[in-house]
């Protein structure tokens, strides 16, 4: 029977500790904003500013890609 408590007891510390960790668990703030980015380019008729909204380049992520660029 002491065999039964010491499971009984080890579970619900188990649970104790699962709920600690995950009561105390703070979400990532939320990333900004990204802001549009302005490039000067030179052409053959001068120079002229480019202006590139954050959303045409497609989403920020990450990767695990080591590679080098494919050609």
């Amino acid at each position: 029977m002491q065999r039964v408590w010491v499971v009984v007891l080890s579970v619900w510390a188990m649970l104790a500790i699962v709920a600690v960790l995950a009561w105390s668990y703070r979400p990532p703030a939320p990333l900004p904003q990204a802001a549009p980015q302005t490039a000067v380019v030179k052409t053959v008729n001068g120079k002229r500013i480019l202006v590139v909204q954050p959303g045409t380049l497609g989403p920020a992520h990450a990767t695990t890609h080591t590679s080098g660029a494919p050609r």
